[in-house]
């Protein structure tokens, strides 16, 4: 009996040691795996804070690249035009006065614009948007000067930070070259922006102590960067890692590097400025990341060690931390759609003409270019549709610029009422012109169109007492190419242009079409 009682205490006894055992064991595996557990987090907390931060740079550079090129193309936009008149108009007194009227007014629209102006062939002031004329001042010394003086190009040109010989602040430069009615040069007309615009874009973005905005040309020059310092203006950063990573077809993207200008190590995202020779740089210190890390996986290791003791109210803070970054994550991604949205928007109105509410010509020549390019993958008809205002100058001139801007407008109506498919293109192509590019059609369909355009505009009977007809007439050049003759939309403008000319030579209020070997007919 002793020897069960034994053998009963002893089986007892061992089956508790395994209970003891099996609980130790549970215990040992509860904080071994809690431990696991914060280990891992801590490293997937700093892998989830540098991604988290990647993006949030990303975001940030890709708001900042839009601005900016928004800001640029408004400025753009103004001289294309002042460039326009001047290489049909010329630069007379008169002529001049007319353009400093429509620069001021322009300017007033456009605060960020520290001015617009015109320089003769010699570098010499014609006018100014902002009243600080000097005509003393000569600029043929400025690098944007030298370069539209010895280029023939007609697209725009953006020059380094310099300081205004008028006011002596920082500014940079957008201008496009004027020329004689003999293409030779003219002189320029130019776009100068404040650089503390930029700065005012950075003012109340906080990228942390030691974080920096960067704004830099296409070549590794810096020409603004926060925090601001005038002796970083031009740094050459040319041999830094970020444009180590700049390579051809590379438009944006995140790393962390050391920053060449302060030895920091950052995390960085690049983008590139769309249009323009310029980068947008964004940047926080990692070690201001690590440091908030550190802090939170502090804050983790106190909070497991307790909740060893009281599991449950673990799966209550967990709960808590996880419904928090659910709610950080969606207000991520509703940023992250206000951003896209923002950019879809600004780039709508870069595309679009701000008085007719046509098409511009940036986006015209955009769609031309994809026309013929498919024009060239899959055989098909394409037409273009050039229209001009007969005798608009007289218009204006008679009228006023304001009436003049109301017949653009109901010329525009007219052209809208009339493009309603959806493949089809018109577009505001110039001062009193006007561009349709038919997706295909050929000649037959683009003359149909054509008559029915100018039929209505005759018909709306617009008053033009400065007109043979006493109201607007418009005259119309129509080109077209087959798949079989698909070249380049530069080919096809010119028979469209030519076209337009035999229309208006031949006495105005008339559609020509002209085939691609530019004969042209009634």
């Amino acid at each position: 009996m002793f020897t069960k009682i034994t053998s009963t205490f002893s089986a007892e006894w061992a089956d508790s040691k395994l209970k003891i055992s099996h609980v130790i064991l549970f215990v040992a595996a509860v904080c071994i795996s809690l431990i696991g557990i914060s280990i891992w987090g801590a490293f997937n907390s700093l892998a989830y804070h540098l991604h988290d931060k990647e993006i949030e740079m990303s975001n940030l550079s890709k708001a900042l690249s839009s601005s900016i090129a928004a800001t640029l193309t408004q400025a753009d936009i103004v001289i294309l035009g002042v460039q326009a008149r001047a290489n049909i108009e010329g630069t007379g007194a008169e002529e001049l006065k007319k353009l400093e009227e429509i620069l001021k007014a322009q300017q007033e629209r456009l605060p960020q614009i520290y001015g617009f102006s015109i320089y003769d062939e010699q570098g010499r002031w014609l006018l100014s948007s902002n009243d600080r004329y000097r005509s003393s001042i000569n600029n043929s010394d400025r690098d944007y000067f030298i370069y539209h003086r010895d280029h023939e190009s007609s697209a725009p040109f953006l020059g380094p930070p310099i300081r205004s010989r008028a006011t002596n602040e920082w500014v940079i430069t957008l201008s496009r070259r004027i020329n004689h009615a003999d293409g030779s040069f003219a002189g320029m007309a130019i776009a100068t922006v404040y650089l503390k615009y930029f700065l005012s874009l950075y003012e109340n973005i906080d990228v942390g102590k030691n974080g920096i905005i960067n704004l830099a040309s296409s070549t590794g020059h810096i020409i603004v960067r926060k925090p601001f310092k005038e002796a970083e203006i031009g740094t050459d950063i040319s041999t830094g890692e970020v444009f180590a990573l700049l390579v051809p077809g590379v438009t944006a993207g995140t790393a962390t590097i050391r920053s060449f200008i302060d030895n920091v190590v950052r995390v960085i995202s690049f983008r590139r400025v769309e249009g323009y020779p310029l980068v947008v740089i964004a940047a926080f210190e990692k070690e201001e990341i690590l440091a908030d890390w550190r802090r939170e996986s502090l804050s983790s290791f106190v909070i497991s060690s307790v909740l060893l003791l009281t599991l449950g109210l673990l799966g209550y803070r967990l709960i808590k931390i996880m419904s928090r970054q659910i709610q950080a994550q969606k207000e991520l991604q509703h940023s992250e759609r206000a951003y896209i949205a923002a950019n879809k928007a600004l780039g709508q109105l870069a595309l679009e003409d701000g008085l007719t509410g046509l098409s511009n010509r940036r986006k015209f020549d955009l769609f031309i270019d994809s026309e013929i390019s498919k024009a060239k993958r899959k055989p098909d008809d394409l037409a273009l549709i050039l229209i001009d205002i007969d005798l608009f100058k007289k218009y204006n001139d008679h009228y006023g610029h304001v009436q003049g801007d109301e017949c653009l407008k109901s010329v525009s109506t007219i052209i809208k009422r009339n493009i309603t498919r959806e493949g089809d293109l018109a577009a505001r192509y110039g001062g009193e012109e006007f561009a349709i590019v038919l997706s295909n059609t050929d000649y037959v369909g683009a003359f149909i169109i054509a008559e029915k355009i100018r039929t209505e505009v005759e018909r709306s009977a617009i008053q033009h007492c400065e007109s043979p007809a006493k109201v607007v007439t418009i005259s119309i050049g129509i080109s077209a190419l087959s798949g079989s003759t698909a070249d380049t939309p530069e080919h096809l403008i010119d028979i469209a242009d030519k076209a337009l000319y035999v229309a208006k030579s031949n006495g105005r209020n008339r559609t020509v079409i002209s085939n691609n070997l530019s004969s042209a007919l009634a």
